[in-house]
C-alpha cells in the first residue's frame, strides 16, 4: 500500500489555465516539456455501496494502451492537500475481481464485495496535460492540468483542475513552497473535492456523500471522524481563540480537564506495532488501553504494578509476550473542548490540548506542544473540512499522523518503541559505499544511543542485547569497508568498539545462561536451595558486570565513540574512484558466500567446537553484508538473510550451550556449591543437559548442511522461498 500527496486547484478560466500550462519554472523548481494525455476514469462499486460504506473509492483508468486499477481510502483534505493511500494493479485488460492476480488488491475489494457484484457509479474523462517538478535532477513533483469531464446518472459537469502530486522524492515542505508560489502568482481556488466526490454529487444530486446501505457484513457503525492537526512550536490556545474570531465563528468551552499521563511499553515496542498505548492516568487512578485511537478497557491500578486480572491485563497477555515495564513517556494534558458556531457550521466540536512532554529514559529537554481535534460528529464532511482548511491556513497546522505517543516522542526528539531506524540511516539508490558506510556507522551509533539508557537503568535484558548487536554490526562494518574509511578513525572506532563489546558480552552471556537455567534447573528436578544458590552465584556475578557495564555506558570515552560514529564523514577520493554502491556490494556478498563456499567441501563431522563457531561468524557477516545492501539489491538478498537467521540460530544454540558448560564446570570451585554432594550432582545433570543441546543441534545443523548449496541458489534467483 502507498500514499498519496498532492494538492488540488480549481482553475476558474481557459486564461488562467493557459497562464499555468505556459510556466517554466515554480518555486525554484524546473517544469518539464509536458505531454498531452488522454484517460478514462470509470469509478464502480456494489449496488448497495459497500465500499464506499468502508471508506474505499475503486476506479479503472485507461489510457496510453493500458489499464491500471485502483483502490484508494477516502479521507478529508486539508484546504487543497489531499493524502490517501491506496492499492494499484496494472492489467492487460478489465476483468472481474476474482480473475485479478493474488494481492492486497484482490483480497480487499473481494471482502469489501461479498456476494455482490460490482456495477459502475459514474465516469471521469480527462485532457490532461502531465509536467515534471525538478531540481538539481531530482523530479519532486508531477503537475497536471486537467480538462475534466464528469458522466454520472445522465448528467454531466466539466471543470478545470490544476493537480501537484508529491513524488518519492520530494517532501511536504516542498510541496508548500510551490502552493505558496501559485498563490503569489495566480488566482487559484482549492479544491476540497476530489474528481470521486464530484461524481458522487452530481450522481447523487445532493450537496453530500451518500455512501449507500450497509450490508450485512456491515451493521457495526464506522467510528466517528477525527481531525487531528498540529500547531507550530509556541503557538498558545489564545491564538486558536483568536483565529477563530477573525474567522467569523461563535465559540464557548464545553468542558476542561487536566490529566497526568504516564505511557509504557516492551523493550521491543510491541504494543506500539500494533497501535496500540498504554498509559496511566494519575487522576483517575487507572490503566487505560488504547489500540487505533480508541480506548478498549480502563482499569483501576497503581502506577508501579499492572493488575494481573481483569480487562487491561487480559488485553496485554494477548497483545505482549513480555511485560511492558519500560516508561516511553511522561505527560501532561490540558484538554478544552469548545463547541463553534456559524450560520454554516452549527453544530461543530473541537479540542485544543496543550501538552507538556518529557521523557523518563532519555536526556533532552522538556517540550509542550499545542494540537487540535476536530470532532465530525453532528456536522458534515464538508463543514468540518472548510473549518479545517481555514485554521491550517491561519495557524501554519500540519495534519498529526499517528497515535499520541508517536507525535509526542517526535516532538521530543526521541526513538519510538522499539527503536525502528529511522529511514535517513536506510542506503538509498545513487549512493556511493562510501555514503553507505557513514550510513551504517551512525545508523548503529543512533540505535546504541536508543538503548543506552534503557541497558544503564537494567530495564529489560533485551537494552543489553541490541546494544552488543550494534556493537557488532558496527566493528563488521569497519571491516567491510576498510578502503573507504579514514584509518586512523577506522582504527579508533574499532578499538572502542572492542572494549564496549567485551563489556557487554559479560552482562549478555549471564542474561542467556540465567534465562536458560531458569527452566533447565526445573527438568533436573533440583532442589530448592541448590537452584537458589547457584541463582546466587550467577546473580552476584552480573551484579559485577552490570556495574562495570554501566560504568563504562556512562562514561566520556562512550559518548566520544558514539559521537565519532556519527559524524563520519567519506573520503572524497573513495567516492570519486570507488564503484558503484550495487556493484560493491554484490561484489562483498559474492566474497562472504566464496568463504561460506570453502567450507561446503567438508563434512559436519570433521568441523570442532571451534570450527563450528568461525563458521557461525561468517554466517554473521554475510548477513549483515546482505543488510546493508538489502534496501538497493532486491528480494533474493532478503531471502538469504532469512536463510542466514537459520544457521544462526542452529549454531547460535550450540554455542550458548557449550559457554554454559565452562561456566557451570567452573561453577563446581565454588564453596556454595562444591561442599555438597547434592549440589556437584545437579551441577553433572546441568552439565550433560547441555551436552545433549549441543548434540540436537548438532544433528540439525547435519541437515541443514546437507543443502548448504541452497544459499548460492538463492543468491542466483533459484530458489523462491527462506525456510523457517
Amino acid at each position: 500500500m502507498s500514499r498519496e500527496t498532492e494538492a488540488k486547484f480549481t482553475v476558474s478560466d481557459l486564461v488562467s489555465f493557459n497562464q499555468v500550462k505556459a510556466m517554466r519554472e515554480l518555486a525554484g523548481f524546473t517544469l518539464s516539456g509536458g505531454e498531452e494525455v488522454a484517460v478514462t476514469d470509470v469509478y464502480q462499486d456494489t449496488p448497495g455501496r459497500a465500499l464506499l460504506a468502508a471508506g474505499w473509492a475503486l476506479r479503472w483508468r485507461q489510457g496510453g494502451g493500458r489499464v491500471l486499477v485502483t483502490a484508494k481510502r477516502l479521507a478529508p483534505s486539508l484546504g487543497p492537500i489531499h493524502e490517501r493511500e491506496e492499492l494499484e494493479l496494472p492489467l492487460e485488460s478489465i476483468v472481474i475481481p476474482p480473475q485479478w492476480p493474488d494481492g492486497e488488491l484482490r483480497s480487499t475489494v473481494l471482502a469489501l464485495m461479498g456476494e455482490e457484484p460490482l456495477v459502475t457509479l459514474f465516469e471521469v474523462r480527462q485532457q490532461r496535460f502531465v509536467r515534471d517538478l525538478a531540481l538539481g535532477g531530482r523530479n519532486a513533483a508531477e503537475m497536471s492540468l486537467d480538462q475534466v469531464r464528469v458522466l454520472a446518472g445522465g448528467r454531466e459537469r466539466e471543470y478545470l483542475e490544476l493537480e501537484i502530486e508529491l513524488s518519492s522524492d520530494g517532501t511536504r515542505e516542498e510541496l508548500f513552497s510551490m502552493l505558496a508560489a501559485l498563490g503569489r502568482d495566480l488566482s487559484l481556488v482549492p479544491s476540497a473535492r476530489s474528481k470521486f466526490e464530484e461524481g458522487l454529487l452530481l450522481l447523487d444530486g445532493e450537496g453530500r456523500l451518500t455512501r449507500g446501505r450497509r450490508s450485512a457484513r456491515q451493521k457495526a457503525a464506522p467510528p466517528d471522524w477525527v481531525l487531528q492537526l498540529e500547531a507550530p512550536h509556541g503557538t498558545a490556545e489564545e491564538a486558536v481563540h483568536a483565529a477563530l474570531s477573525r474567522l467569523g465563528y461563535r465559540f464557548r468551552a464545553r468542558s476542561r480537564r487536566q490529566e497526568n499521563r504516564a505511557y509504557f511499553d516492551t523493550q521491543g515496542g510491541s504494543l506500539f506495532k500494533q497501535g496500540i498505548e498504554l498509559y496511566f492516568s494519575q487522576e483517575d487512578t487507572q490503566w487505560h488501553f488504547v489500540r487505533r485511537g480508541r480506548e478498549e478497557h480502563a482499569q483501576k491500578g497503581r502506577k508501579d504494578g499492572l493488575p494481573e486480572k481483569g480487562p487491561v491485563a487480559d488485553s496485554l497477555n494477548a497483545a505482549a509476550f513480555s511485560f511492558p515495564r519500560v516508561p516511553c513517556l511522561e505527560a501532561t494534558l490540558r484538554e478544552t473542548v469548545l463547541s463553534i458556531a456559524s450560520m454554516s457550521a452549527p453544530r461543530l466540536g473541537l479540542a485544543i490540548r496543550a501538552w507538556q512532554l518529557s521523557s523518563p529514559l532519555h536526556d533532552v529537554p522538556a517540550q509542550t506542544a499545542l494540537t487540535l481535534a476536530l470532532d465530525r460528529q453532528g456536522a458534515s464532511s464538508y463543514e468540518l473540512d472548510y473549518l479545517a482548511g481555514l485554521l491550517t491556513a491561519a495557524l501554519d497546522l500540519h495534519e498529526l499522523a499517528g497515535p499520541d505517543l508517536q507525535f509526542c516522542l517526535i516532538r521530543l526528539g526521541v526513538p519510538l518503541p522499539g527503536a525502528p531506524l529511522p529511514r535517513g540511516f536506510l542506503p538509498a539508490e545513487g549512493d556511493s559505499p562510501a555514503v553507505i558506510c557513514g550510513k551504517v556507522l551512525s545508523g548503529e551509533a543512533w540505535r546504541m544511543k536508543a538503548n543506552t539508557p534503557g541497558a544503564i537503568r537494567d530495564l529489560d535484558p533485551e537494552f543489553v542485547h541490541d546494544l552488543r548487536v550494534a556493537t557488532r554490526r558496527a566493528r563488521f562494518a569497519c571491516r567491510l569497508f576498510v578502503g573507504v574509511l579514514d584509518p586512523e578513525k577506522r582504527d579508533t572506532i574499532r578499538t572502542e568498539l572492542s572494549w564496549i563489546a567485551g563489556l557487554l558480552g559479560s552482562v549478555r552471556d549471564l542474561d542467556v545462561l540465567i534465562a536458560r537455567l531458569s527452566s533447565q534447573l526445573l527438568l533436573i528436578d533440583a532442589d530448592q536451595s541448590f537452584q537458589a544458590a547457584v541463582t546466587a552465584v550467577l546473580a552476584a556475578r552480573r551484579t559485577r558486570a552490570t556495574s562495570l557495564l554501566v560504568s563504562g555506558l556512562g562514561s566520556a570515552r562512550y559518548a566520544a565513540l558514539l559521537e565519532l560514529m556519527s559524524s563520519q564523514t567519506r573520503m572524497p577520493a573513495a567516492e570519486a574512484d570507488g564503484p558503484r554502491a550495487d556493484e560493491f556490494g554484490r561484489r562483498r556478498i559474492g566474497k562472504a558466500l566464496g568463504k561460506i563456499a570453502t567450507w561446503t567441501q567438508r563434512s559436519h563431522e570433521e568441523m570442532s567446537p571451534v570450527e563450528l563457531h568461525r563458521l557461525r561468524i561468517l554466517f554473521k557477516r554475510l548477513r549483515y553484508t546482505a543488510e546493508f545492501f538489502r534496501p538497493i539489491l532486491g528480494e533474493n538478498v532478503a531471502l538469504l538473510v532469512k536463510e542466514c537467521v537459520v544457521y544462526q540460530d542452529c549454531l547460535g544454540m550450540f554455542q550458548d550451550a557449550r559457554v554454559a558448560v565452562e561456566v557451570l564446570t567452573g561453577l563446581a570451585d565454588e564453596p556454595a556449591l562444591r561442599e555438597r554432594a547434592e549440589g556437584l550432582l545437579a551441577l553433572g545433570a546441568l552439565i550433560q543437559l547441555q551436552r545433549d543441546i549441543m548434540n540436537a543441534q548438532r544433528e540439525r545443523f547435519r541437515t541443514l548442511w546437507s543443502a548448504a548449496t541452497r544459499l548460492f541458489d538463492i543468491w542466483a534467483g533459484r530458489a523462491p522461498e527462506a525456510r523457517s
